[in-house]
């Protein structure tokens, strides 16, 4: 006991507490900042959920099902097709993320295909493309045709702000080129689902003009010569896709006439020639 106070009496006081409350301070410090950046990034996370804020890449198939036979009436549904990845995930490329980014956010419900261009553009769709492959490459389903395309549609309509890339069999995209079709033919399964129907819309009347501006690719359009500035933004996979799928719900019949008026606040074109460059003075159906 006595070693003890004789070490007490001799020790600095008046530097031993500076230091050691100085200490007690810094590590308080560190724990409260520590704590209010790990809870402003949960409270950013809770507020993307809310929002509906994604990073992820979604693939998606879509089937028509017969509804009525003497009047060509079908369901529309879509389906998950792949796992679901992000954004961080798809793409090792830092450049490649925030390009993809960019180019999702200035998609509209009138041009909801990401307007990919040049080399990176390129290289963006084909490795999303090949993540699809690569997922479906053991499939035990024969193999089809299917047109493949990255769109993000309107991020002030939709649900969940992500990029979904589609699958349709072409014949039945072709028919969604044609918008009374789609007012008087198309059911749905869910009532929102009709937003899905405009963006099929859009997206066939793209791939029509599309086949018209660039009817043959030449021979020597490779990747590594030109930068693919004119690429096809609608892409021809050979997959082994479920075509039997059935429908969850009965066929929903969308109120178009409450509707329409929506589509033509927000710019959108029925029956246009393409998303991105309509005919001047064209009007609305």
């Amino acid at each position: 006991m006595e070693a003890l106070m004789e070490w007490l009496s001799e020790m600095e006081w008046q530097r031993v507490v500076p230091e050691v409350f100085g200490k007690a301070v810094g590590v308080l410090l560190g724990i409260a900042i520590s704590w209010w950046v790990l809870f402003r990034k949960r409270l950013k996370y809770l507020d993307r959920l809310r929002r509906g804020d994604s990073d992820e890449l979604l693939f998606q198939a879509h089937y028509l099902l017969p509804v009525d036979e003497e009047d060509g009436t079908v369901q529309l549904v879509f389906r998950n097709v792949a796992p679901r990845r992000t954004i961080d995930d798809a793409y090792d490329n830092p450049s490649a993320r925030e390009t993809l980014r960019q180019l999702a956010r200035s998609t509209t419900l009138n041009a909801p295909i990401v307007p990919t261009e040049g080399r990176v553009g390129f290289e963006i769709l084909n490795d999303a493309a090949s993540i699809l492959t690569g997922w479906l490459a053991t499939s035990s389903m024969p193999r089809k045709v299917w047109l493949f395309c990255m769109t993000c549609e309107d991020r002030h309509v939709v649900r969940k702000e992500c990029i979904r890339c589609f699958l349709f069999q072409e014949d039945e995209l072709l028919r969604f080129a044609d918008w009374r079709w789609c007012r008087d033919h198309v059911r749905v399964e869910r009532p929102w689902h009709w937003l899905r129907v405009v963006t099929l819309h859009r997206i066939a009347c793209y791939h029509r003009d599309e086949q018209i501006a660039l009817p043959v690719v030449p021979d020597r359009s490779i990747p590594l010569v030109d930068d693919q500035r004119q690429h096809r933004r609608i892409m021809r996979l050979a997959l082994g896709v479920c075509d039997s799928e059935v429908a969850t719900s009965e066929p929903c019949r969308v109120d178009w006439g409450d509707k329409e008026p929506i589509l033509i606040r927000r710019g959108v074109l029925m029956s246009s020639q393409t998303p991105s460059s309509p005919r001047k003075g064209e009007s609305e159906v």
